[in-house]
C-alpha cells in the first residue's frame, strides 16, 4: 500500500489538474490545486475527451485572441484552437506548448502540408516535432477527413468532422506523447 500512495502522489504532481482531483479523490488528499476558471455567462462551450484516459469534461470559451480561441474547464486547464485545429494546452500533464498546424480549409481541400508540435519533457526541455502529412477523405462519409502525419518520432493520425458551414465540428487530434489523442466536440446548447 505505501508503493501505491507514492506512486499515485508522483502521479498527482505531474499530471493534469483532472487527474490530479481524480488521484485526490482516491487517495483521501485535496491534490488539485489550481484557481478556479469562470468564464462568462452562456460562454459557448465544448467537450473534451482524453482519450486514453476516457475522461470527458466541458470547457467554456474564455476569449478569442488574434484569431484563437482560449477554451478553459472548471480546474483550470486550458485549450487554444484556431478554427477547430488544436494548437495548444495548459494543464494536461505534457502539454502541447504550441504547434504550426495547417487550416481548417487546407484540411478540407486534401492538401499534403507540414505541422510542427512543440513540447516539454520532465525536464522543461522544449522539443520540436515536425511531421510531413497527407490527407484523406472518407468516401463514406464527405464530411469526414483524415489527417495522416509522419515524423522521425513516429506517425499520427487526426481526425475532422466538418459541417455544412465547412467549420469542423468534432475532432480527434493528438497532443503529445505524453498525453496522446483528446476528441473535441460542440456542446450543444
Amino acid at each position: 500500500m505505501p508503493v501505491l500512495f507514492a506512486a499515485c502522489l508522483t502521479l498527482a504532481g505531474c499530471a493534469t489538474p483532472i487527474v490530479q482531483k481524480t488521484v485526490g479523490t482516491v487517495m483521501g488528499t485535496n491534490a488539485a490545486t489550481a484557481p478556479m476558471v469562470k468564464p462568462g455567462k452562456d460562454a459557448p462551450q465544448i467537450w473534451m475527451t482524453m482519450v486514453s484516459l476516457g475522461i470527458k469534461f466541458p470547457m467554456s470559451q474564455l476569449q478569442v485572441r488574434d484569431g484563437v480561441t482560449i477554451y478553459a474547464s472548471k480546474d483550470g486547464s486550458q485549450a487554444f484552437m484556431r478554427n477547430g485545429i488544436l494548437i495548444g494546452t495548459r494543464g494536461f500533464g505534457r502539454d502541447l506548448m504550441s504547434a504550426e498546424a495547417p487550416s481548417a480549409a487546407t484540411l478540407r481541400a486534401g492538401a499534403p502540408h507540414q505541422r510542427s508540435y512543440y513540447d516539454m519533457d520532465g525536464t522543461d526541455t522544449m522539443f520540436r516535432h515536425r511531421y510531413a502529412c497527407t490527407v484523406a477523405r472518407d468516401p463514406a462519409d464527405a464530411g469526414h477527413v483524415t489527417e495522416d502525419c509522419t515524423a522521425d518520432i513516429g506517425s499520427i493520425r487526426n481526425q475532422f468532422w466538418f459541417d455544412s458551414a465547412d467549420s469542423i465540428s468534432k475532432s480527434r487530434q493528438w497532443v503529445s506523447q505524453g498525453v496522446g489523442y483528446v476528441a473535441v466536440e460542440r456542446k450543444a446548447k
